[in-house]
């Protein structure tokens, strides 16, 4: 399969510390006030803000807690700024480390032209937006992804403490427009449903298998395949008496009766596969949107940073109507 270019989106709300009746408190505050941290003209502003997140990095990679992924930003990433729509476009750079790998030609198996050390970074590009508006609390971060390439939480971390460093803080939640879930919906079927049990009682990890008796935070996975139903016919049989599980299966304490983890998964008619998270009357959506071909760079694996940049601006714009947001005049 080619290699697809995939994008996060997150609401960021804004927050700071307040005195309250009970001591201090987290209040939400407008960007404008994180935005005069660097300048209080915000045409200024945007430009500091990108340079003082390009130092943040300190010249070197941040890892993630595992120690197998690093970004950094430089002076050297595109960036542009639109004061008026209160957007920054920027991108990083970041990829797999800590692991060593000998660097061949694909024609030639024999002899390796290079080696990576367990201390280099592989990196690609990434490309990220921020939405910040000085008149509302909640703004967006977005961040670029590939098929087999993803730095999103560790992007998302960075950022929540590069604004934690200058006195904010951040809550970033996984925003995906109504819009685009009911397009996709439409151009989808479920082709898999799995049951999750976790919080097993040692009996029942003994009955398992008497290896799982004393590992407590031990899951269970029923997964159930071989199926192919439209989303709207898969949800009104599946739910249809308002439980994912019409039969106790007692060895793996499933109750029907209980609010079981159930994940169903999507396919569109491209193959892409989404993960949707169903818990009695709820959906709750993990998925990522496949942007277009239409912005890659023709012959390459990657974006024209133009191009993504106007794409995600009509995605912004999407997302702006269905929080209910309205620009200050």
């Amino acid at each position: 399969m080619a290699t697809k270019l995939r994008l996060e989106i997150h609401r960021i709300t804004l927050q700071k510390k307040v005195n309250g009746k009970k001591g201090v408190i987290w209040e939400n505050c407008n960007f404008s006030e994180l935005l005069q941290h660097f300048d209080k003209d915000k045409t200024k502003a945007f430009p500091l803000l990108w340079t003082r997140y390009v130092e943040y990095f300190q010249n070197e990679f941040q890892l993630n807690k595992d120690g197998d992924r690093a970004i950094t930003a430089t002076t050297e990433c595109q960036h542009t700024f639109d004061s008026k729509k209160n957007v920054l476009n920027g991108e990083v750079n970041g990829g797999p480390t800590n692991r060593e790998q000998r660097i061949y030609k694909r024609k030639n198996s024999k002899k390796s032209t290079g080696a990576v050390a367990d201390d280099d970074v592989v990196t690609s590009k990434f490309f990220i937006k921020f939405w910040l508006p000085v008149d509302y609390s909640t703004g967006a971060l977005m961040i670029q992804s590939y098929t087999n390439s993803n730095i999103s939480e560790l992007v998302r971390l960075h950022f929540t403490k590069f604004v934690q460093s200058k006195g904010f803080r951040l809550v970033p939640t996984s925003y995906f427009p109504k819009a685009f879930i009911e397009e996709r919906n439409k151009r989808s079927n479920v082709v898999s449903v799995s049951y999750v049990k976790d919080n097993l009682s040692k009996d029942c990890r003994k009955l398992i298998n008497p290896l799982f008796a004393d590992f407590d935070s031990l899951k269970v996975k029923i997964v159930v395949t071989g199926f192919r139903k439209t989303v709207s016919e898969f949800w009104n049989v599946f739910s249809n008496n308002g439980k994912p599980l019409n039969t106790d299966i007692e060895a793996l304490e499933l109750k029907a009766d209980d609010d079981n983890k159930v994940i169903a998964v999507y396919e569109d008619e491209e193959g892409h596969q989404t993960k949707m998270n169903y818990d009695q009357e709820r959906l709750r959506n993990f998925a990522y949107y496949v942007l277009p071909e239409e912005i890659m760079i023709s012959g390459k694996n990657t974006y024209d940073f133009e191009k993504i940049s106007k794409h995600t601006n009509s995605i912004l714009e999407t997302m702006q109507k269905e929080i209910g947001y309205r620009k200050d005049k």
